[in-house]
C-alpha cells in the first residue's frame, strides 16, 4: 500500500453491503440480529472505511453457505456457554487514529448490541488495514485478490448447491423408501386379512355342516324312535288282544265244564232219589 504525505485527505465512500440492506426473515435468531447490529454500528463510526479484509469477506461467504455460523461481512458471532463473543473486522481510513477508532467500535458495538440480548457479550475488534489516498486504484495484486475471492465466493455456492442437492437426495430416497415400506406394510396386511377372512369362512362352513350334520342326526335318532314306539304299541296291542281271545276261550271252557258237572250233578241225585 503506498501513500503520498502531501496528498491532502480523501473521503470514499463505499456502499453498505448487500447483506446489511436486506431485510432480516421474522425468524431470525439472536446471533443473526447481533451480528447485523453490530456491522450497521461498526460502519457508523467515524474513521472505518469498511469492514473485514478481502480474505476474511471470503471465509465469511464460505461460513455463511455452510451455515456453520452467523455473522455479517467483517463480523463472527458466536454463541458459546450462555455468552456471545462478537468480533469485528474493520479497514481504518487513513489518517484516522488507529486505536481511537477501534476503541470507538468496541464501545458502540458493545453498547449496541447488549440492547438486544441479556447474554454476557465481549466485543473483539482486529484492525485488518488502513485505506490511503491511492488505495481506491487497484494493484495487480489487488485484481488477483479479487479473482481468487471470485473464486472462493464461487466455490462456497458451488458446495451449497451440493449440500442442498445431497440433502435432496437424500431426502427423496427416505421418501422413496418409506414409501416402499409403507407398501409392503399395505400388502402384508392385505394377504393377513384375506387369509384371516378364508380361515372364518372355513370355520364358519364347518360349524354349519357339523350343526346340519347334528340336526340330521337327531331328525333320524326321533324318527327312529318314534317308529320303534310305533312298532312296540302295535306288538303290545297285538298281545293284549291274543289275552283277551285266550281268557274268553278259558272263560268258555270253564263254563262248558261247570254245565257238565252241573248236569252229572243231576243225574246223580236223581239216582239216588229213586227206590
Amino acid at each position: 500500500m503506498q501513500h503520498d504525505p502531501n496528498a491532502h485527505k480523501q473521503v470514499t465512500e463505499v456502499a453498505l453491503p448487500a447483506e446489511l440492506t436486506e431485510p432480516l426473515p421474522d425468524d431470525a435468531s439472536t446471533v443473526t440480529i447481533v451480528a447485523r447490529t453490530a456491522a450497521e454500528t461498526a460502519l457508523g463510526v467515524p474513521g472505518v472505511h469498511h469492514l473485514g479484509g478481502i480474505a476474511a469477506r471470503a471465509a465469511d461467504q464460505l461460513r455463511k453457505q455452510l451455515g456453520r455460523s452467523a455473522g455479517a461481512a467483517g463480523v463472527q458471532v458466536d454463541e458459546d456457554d450462555g455468552a456471545l463473543g462478537v468480533q469485528v473486522s474493520i479497514v481504518v481510513s487513513y489518517p484516522e487514529p488507529v486505536l481511537h477508532v477501534a476503541d470507538e467500535v468496541r464501545k458502540q458495538v458493545t453498547a449496541a448490541t447488549r440492547q438486544l440480548s441479556e447474554l454476557p457479550t465481549s466485543v473483539d475488534v482486529r484492525v485488518l488495514d488502513v485505506h490511503g489516498p491511492f488505495d481506491d486504484e487497484q494493484s495487480p495484486l489487488g485484481r488477483a485478490t479479487e479473482v481468487a475471492t471470485d473464486a472462493v465466493e464461487q466455490a462456497a455456492e458451488t458446495t451449497g448447491d451440493a449440500v442442498k442437492q445431497a440433502a435432496q437426495t437424500t431426502a427423496d430416497a427416505t421418501k422413496r423408501a418409506a414409501a416402499a415400506t409403507a407398501d409392503v406394510t399395505k400388502r402384508a396386511a392385505d394377504a393377513t386379512a384375506d387369509a384371516s377372512k378364508r380361515a372364518a369362512d372355513a370355520t364358519a362352513e364347518t360349524t354349519k355342516r357339523v350343526v346340519e350334520s347334528a340336526t340330521d342326526t337327531t331328525e333320524d335318532v326321533r324318527d327312529s324312535a318314534a317308529e320303534s314306539l310305533a312298532r312296540a304299541s302295535e306288538q303290545a296291542a297285538d298281545a293284549a288282544s291274543d289275552a283277551a281271545d285266550a281268557a274268553e276261550d278259558a272263560a268258555a271252557a270253564a263254563a262248558g265244564s261247570a254245565d257238565a258237572a252241573a248236569a252229572d250233578a243231576d243225574v246223580a241225585r236223581h239216582r239216588r232219589a229213586q227206590p
